[in-house]
């Protein structure tokens, strides 16, 4: 199993390597399954390679709040991301974490 770098020194190749991964988020001892949806380059800044954005894709119901969530993926442990719900697609409910 590898693990996350520093959250400073994520990029967007760190979400590419894991496109494929199976993600659950955990909350209060339930799990969600989500999956990477998108990743978007969005300029300039400090981050490595630039800002970035990753939309998660989960079920419907229920859709969590905007908050720090705990997310394991398959082969790569946990990492807590700050997620906004941004709406829906076709397959499911749509959140966002931005890295700038």
């Amino acid at each position: 199993m590898t693990s996350w770098p520093d959250m400073q020194d994520i990029t967007i190749a760190d979400f590419e390597a894991r496109r494929q991964s199976t993600v659950k988020l955990v909350a209060e001892g339930e799990s969600m399954p989500l999956e990477i949806a998108e990743i978007n380059p969005m300029g300039q800044s400090q981050r490595e390679g630039g800002a970035f954005s990753v939309v998660l894709r989960g079920p419907r119901e229920p859709v969590v709040d905007q908050a720090t969530h705990h997310l394991v993926f398959d082969k790569d442990g946990p990492i807590d991301l700050f997620l906004v719900p941004v709406g829906e697609d076709a397959s499911g409910m749509l959140y966002e974490a931005v890295f700038t």
